[in-house]
C-alpha cells in the first residue's frame, strides 16, 4: 500500500466495527404494504361471520313500533303490543294500603300483646317502656350516689313480671 499524502493518519481499533450491510428497504415496504392488507382481511372475515351468525338469530320481520308501523301490519301480528298487552295489577290502592300498614303498626305499639307466647314474650306500649326506663335510670343514678331510698325500693322491671307472664297491665 502506498503512503498517504495526508497528514492525519487513520487510526482503526481492529475489534471496533460498523455494519457494512444496510436494512433492506424492500422489506420495509412489503411489511408495511402487508400490515394494513392483512388488517382489512381480518376485518372482512369478523364482518361476514358475524352476518352469517347474526342472520340465524334475529326474524326478518317488521318491526312493531307503532310509529314506524302501520294499523293493517300492527292487525297481522296481533295488535298494538302496548295495548294488548294487560296493566300489571300489583298494589291497586297504594294509598289505603299504606293507611292500613301504618294503623297495625300504631295498635302495636300502643297496645299489650304477645311477641311469643312460648318463650314468654310481651310488647308493651312504647310510652309505658318509656316510663320503666325512667323509673330504671332513675333508680341506678340514685344508687350510684348511694342515697338509702334507692336500696329500698324494688326495681321498676319488677313490677313487670305480671306482665310479661300474663300480657296484661297492673
Amino acid at each position: 500500500m502506498e503512503p498517504s499524502n495526508n497528514t492525519q493518519a487513520e487510526v482503526r481499533h481492529p475489534k471496533v466495527g460498523y455494519e457494512i450491510r444496510d436494512l433492506d428497504y424492500r422489506a420495509i415496504f412489503l411489511f408495511l404494504a402487508i400490515l394494513p392488507a392483512g388488517g382489512l382481511i381480518a376485518h372482512i372475515g369478523v364482518w361476514a361471520m358475524f352476518e352469517e351468525l347474526a342472520g340465524r338469530l334475529f326474524v326478518p320481520h317488521q318491526t312493531t313500533n307503532p310509529i314506524m308501523t302501520s294499523n293493517e301490519e300492527l292487525r297481522d301480528i296481533g295488535g298494538d303490543p302496548a295495548l294488548t298487552m294487560p296493566m300489571p295489577r300489583l298494589q291497586p290502592d297504594p294509598v289505603a294500603d299504606l293507611n292500613k300498614f301504618r294503623n297495625q303498626e300504631d295498635e302495636e305499639l300502643n297496645s299489650y300483646g304477645w311477641v311469643d307466647q312460648q318463650a314468654g314474650k310481651i310488647h308493651i306500649p312504647v310510652e309505658r317502656a318509656i316510663e320503666i326506663l325512667g323509673d330504671s335510670w332513675s333508680q341506678q343514678q340514685s344508687i350510684v350516689s348511694g342515697s338509702p331510698e334507692a336500696n329500698t325500693n324494688a326495681s321498676p322491671l319488677a313490677n313487670t313480671t305480671a306482665t310479661r307472664n300474663t300480657g296484661h297491665s297492673e
